[in-house]
């Protein structure tokens, strides 16, 4: 008889089994993290989710129509599967096609959905989850150290040009020459993990200030933490509300191995996080508690108290940081896991 997982595991699987409920066939912003979160779950041996990865990216390579939206496919996901055998080139070639063609906002940072009007023309800080670590894999597929260099350039250009008064902006648009100056929350999270990503995907090896600007993004997350282990939608507007997905963000980006040595975070505000991700998870899976769509805007009160709902990046971003936790308890123990759980 085999022997029973481990709370953490088991924690784990309940939220990766939940991920399965979402079909995905054409491409939005957030599905990458859960594709990568299922990934992370099957090598960890939570459950048999890498077939169920490959049969939905196949199914897409062949019988979804070739469209804009491509660009927001799990680049980095698809291109280590090429790389492994498991899909082939020609899904690493149809993301890389599309991304490669689109109109640039700024430097090397494409316009990532043009045929949107929110997003025609400018850089939402979730780009930094998505283009860097695709573009550091297809720099090793492709043995191309210019594509090394453009995930950088993308990194290290977009947290610039977001850079705002209370940390990261959502949304620069070139139109404007500025970015909208609001520190949602969520949004520092998709970069601080996007970039510990493309920093962990080439290995360190040029990535010094992408490494820097993810210290700088997790020193930030960790002075403004609410006392419950939550963040406020919008650091430094009182009037904003609270939600759970950059407690699970954080938890992924502490935890993370590229993470390790690069700052020194007080150990209460993972503590805490840890707790605020345990109590969201609902239980049949569900991540709880995480906002629905936040479209850039430039005012700042579309921001206060937006409504909450199962989505693919709560769940996505639920299953890294449980993977997170899974991974660091291997190493530390059963007993310390149990504490932090």
């Amino acid at each position: 008889m085999p022997p029973s997982p481990s709370p953490a595991i088991d924690t784990l699987s309940r939220a990766a089994d939940r991920m399965l409920d979402w079909r995905f066939h054409c491409w939005y912003w957030g599905d990458a993290i859960a594709i990568d979160g299922l990934l992370e779950a099957d090598a960890l041996g939570a459950g048999p989710y890498r077939g169920a990865v490959i049969e939905t990216l196949q199914r897409w390579l062949d019988h979804c129509l070739v469209n804009f939206d491509d660009v927001l496919a799990p680049g980095a996901a698809i291109i280590q599967l090429v790389m492994d055998g498991d899909l082939p080139a020609a899904a690493a070639e149809r993301v890389l096609s599309r991304v490669e063609g689109l109109p640039l906002a700024y430097g090397d940072i494409p316009a990532l959905e043009p045929h949107r009007l929110a997003f025609r023309y400018g850089v939402c800080i979730d780009a930094v989850y998505h283009l860097p670590a695709m573009y550091a894999l297809a720099a090793r597929w492709r043995d191309d150290a210019s594509l090394a260099s453009k995930a950088v350039s993308i990194a290290v250009d977009s947290m610039n040009i977001l850079r705002c008064e209370s940390g990261w902006a959502q949304w620069f648009d070139p139109t404007r020459k500025a970015n909208n100056a609001v520190a949602w929350s969520r949004g520092l999270g998709w970069a601080v993990l996007g970039l510990l990503d493309l920093v962990h995907a080439a290995d360190g090896r040029g990535t010094a200030e992408p490494a820097d600007l993810a210290g700088q993004v997790l020193e930030r997350l960790a002075a403004t933490q609410q006392s419950d282990g939550n963040w406020a939608e919008v650091l430094d507007h009182p009037p904003a509300g609270s939600e759970t997905s950059t407690a699970s963000f954080y938890v992924a980006a502490a935890l993370h191995p590229a993470a390790r040595g690069l700052v020194s975070l007080p150990s209460d505000v993972l503590a805490r996080a840890t707790e605020a991700c345990s109590r969201a998870l609902a239980d049949d899976g569900t991540f709880t508690g995480v906002t629905t769509d936040v479209l850039p805007s430039w005012d700042i009160t579309t921001y206060e108290h937006c409504p909450t709902e199962p989505s693919p990046w709560a769940q996505g971003t639920a299953v890294r940081a449980f993977a997170a936790l899974a991974r660091a308890g291997s190493r530390r123990g059963p007993d310390r896991l149990t504490q932090l759980l």
